[in-house]
């Protein structure tokens, strides 16, 4: 019976490599042991013998599934471009576009200021 549990989030506390290998679809996988910040401990698998393609530190997304082989961690590291391409609103950035358009707006209507005009 697999226990999975929904994708989360959490930086990670450590990585150490273990001896295990084993040939995946995408070759020879090697075995790594995280720690999640969030206390979330498990063995992640890469192509990589070197290292995985996360550090320490990294904000990842990972899913955790218990089987009888133990814990697994499926870790991504978190997308920049979720929920509508990473775009947050910013009220100070709106308010900057906004005035640069009215600006811009008033000298297409105006004309470019210069020395001669008054403004009394």
């Amino acid at each position: 019976m697999n226990l999975q549990i929904k994708m989360a989030t959490s930086k990670i506390k450590s990585i150490t490599k273990t001896e295990n290998t084993w040939a995946g679809q995408s070759g020879t996988m090697y075995d790594y042991r995280v720690t999640m910040e969030d206390d979330t401990e498990g063995v992640a698998s890469s192509t990589s013998a070197e290292a995985p393609p996360y550090i320490v530190g990294d904000e990842v997304e990972y899913t955790k599934t218990e089987n009888k082989f133990g814990v697994k961690l499926r870790i991504k590291k978190e997308s920049t471009f979720s929920d509508g391409g990473g775009w947050k609103p910013d009220a100070g950035r709106d308010e900057k576009i906004t005035n640069s358009w009215a600006l811009n707006a008033a000298i297409a209507i105006i004309g470019k200021c210069d020395d001669s005009l008054s403004y009394s």
